[in-house]
């Protein structure tokens, strides 16, 4: 039988949370998680330590490598993408930290991914943080860059306490669904609730552990008592309900901090932090999953995973919306010399004088959003005019698309290879001609279209990246559609 396993590619994999989750196949407190119809083909992490954990529990091996050096284009065709981008920068923990410093913005790899690689389906995972940051402009930048490489996208805030893991970890999950699909996904609905969540109990086989390693030494615990009134001190957690969220430091949790620990004997004010097995079955990790050989690196590790039983849960919902999606007016990969080209001997014949000839817009009074806008890759020899602004003609290609509506073709928009769009300009006239007018040594009888342009105005602030989606142009394609995206 064929294998009908939708094919993933995993971003900032770490030690692979997330991806069990994803593949199912495990059990946790008793309870089987089945596996889901994922294959994950591809898997990376800048973190060496994180891909050796990596290694040790997937058959599929995680690449080491800073994500900003691959080329996506070397990379197998996949039909989702999952990463967990670095979150540091929008934690709410610290809110003084600048959220657009080079690790706030790794989520732009994500969008450079979605530009190149197009999978169906997308799964991204984030703090809290993220959706009140900026009064919510973090979030909305971060969907409306998805949204303008083509994907319809959703997000909730998602509890871990209400999908039996034993902690109140909370995680804003991003879907992104390519907006040529029928779909239809539905977040998971809550199976416990605060009151009646898996107790933290269910994961301490005892208080009292032999390993004196991780007891809290008389003097911490007197620092402790010493401390200003204003801080969090001894955060013990009580075993009958869910702990506290288990961070990326406990190898050097402080009684100080906010990070949870336990209380041993509360006579003796014995206290002790949890060890890395612990901390991974409170992150719903199985005791199948091998940690690494360093505690400092596997606390941090797990600490920063996603709990495998959470992301199973939005796995399964996306196996389920992915069996009964269907795409719709798909976007055909087919060669240029397979599609059907315009003719320029019937262009000219038709349109003698000129297929458009306009007068440049005000663009402060006369932007006119309904009208149609052609966008075109423009090539390296010509990419210095279109930056500075000084491009007066357009020539298209010796091949070109014959579903371009010409006659309706109103302003011009070059697209920079890598970049994107940003810069529009008015058509001021478009015809049939050919290179050999600015450049004598060229073939006279080597048609094309010929497009003499005016800069208008920038139509946005920076450089947005779009999906050329019908050769390398969009076809009857408004500028309101293209403002919309």
């Amino acid at each position: 039988m064929p294998n009908s396993k939708l094919k993933v590619a995993s971003l900032f994999c770490g030690c692979g949370g997330s991806d069990l989750g994803l593949i199912g196949g495990f059990q946790y407190l008793q309870k089987d998680y089945a596996k889901l119809p994922f294959e994950i083909v591809y898997a990376l992490d800048f973190d060496q330590w994180a891909v050796d954990t990596y290694n040790k529990n997937f058959e599929h091996p995680a690449v080491c490598d800073d994500i900003t050096h691959v080329d996506f284009n070397q990379l197998p065709d996949v039909d989702v993408m999952i990463g967990g981008f670095p979150c540091q920068s929008f934690s709410t923990v610290n809110p003084t930290k600048d959220t657009n410093d080079d690790r706030a913005n790794l989520y732009k790899q994500i969008v450079r991914f979605l530009q190149i690689k197009r999978p169906k389906y997308f799964i991204c995972e984030n703090v809290k943080g993220l959706l009140t940051l900026q009064k919510g402009g973090i979030i909305k930048k971060i969907t409306t860059e998805f949204k303008a490489v083509g994907y319809n996208v959703q997000y909730k805030l998602m509890k871990a306490v209400e999908f039996g893991v034993p902690q109140r970890r909370e995680r804003v999950f991003i879907i992104g669904i390519r907006n040529d699909m029928e779909y239809n996904y539905v977040f998971p609905k809550a199976i416990n609730s605060e009151e009646n969540a898996v107790p933290l109990r269910t994961v301490i086989d005892e208080l009292a552990i032999p390993e004196q390693k991780y007891y809290f030494s008389e003097r911490a615990v007197q620092g402790m008592k010493n401390a200003k009134n204003n801080m969090k001190r001894g955060l013990w957690q009580d075993l009958n309900g869910p702990c506290l969220t288990i961070t990326s430091h406990l190898a050097k949790t402080s009684i100080n901090s906010r990070d949870p620990l336990l209380l041993v004997n509360p006579e003796t004010e014995l206290y002790r932090r949890f060890t890395p097995r612990e901390a991974a079955r409170i992150q719903s990790f199985p005791d199948t999953f091998e940690l690494n050989d360093s505690e400092p690196k596997s606390y941090k590790q797990i600490g920063n995973a996603i709990p495998p039983v959470l992301m199973w849960y939005i796995a399964n919902g996306l196996a389920k919306a992915a069996k009964n999606s269907k795409q719709v007016n798909p976007i055909k990969h087919v060669k240029a010399s397979e599609m059907l080209e315009l003719n320029f001997d019937e262009v000219l014949q038709e349109y003698p004088s000129g297929i458009v000839n306009s007068n440049t817009p005000n663009p402060e009074i006369d932007l006119d959003y309904s009208k149609n806008v052609l966008i075109s890759l423009v090539k390296a020899d010509n990419l210095e005019q279109y930056l500075d602004l000084s491009a007066k003609v357009y020539y298209t290609g010796k091949k070109f698309p014959s579903t371009v509506a010409l006659n309706k073709l109103y302003y011009f928009m070059p697209h920079i290879k890598g970049k994107g769009v940003k810069d529009l300009y008015f058509i001021n006239i478009a015809r049939v001609g050919t290179r050999k007018e600015g450049q004598p040594d060229n073939d006279p009888n080597d048609f094309r279209l010929v497009f003499e342009i005016e800069f208008v105005t920038e139509l946005f602030p920076d450089y947005k990246n779009i999906h050329l989606n019908i050769w390398h142009t969009f076809t009857d394609t408004t500028l309101g559609k293209i403002v919309d995206k």
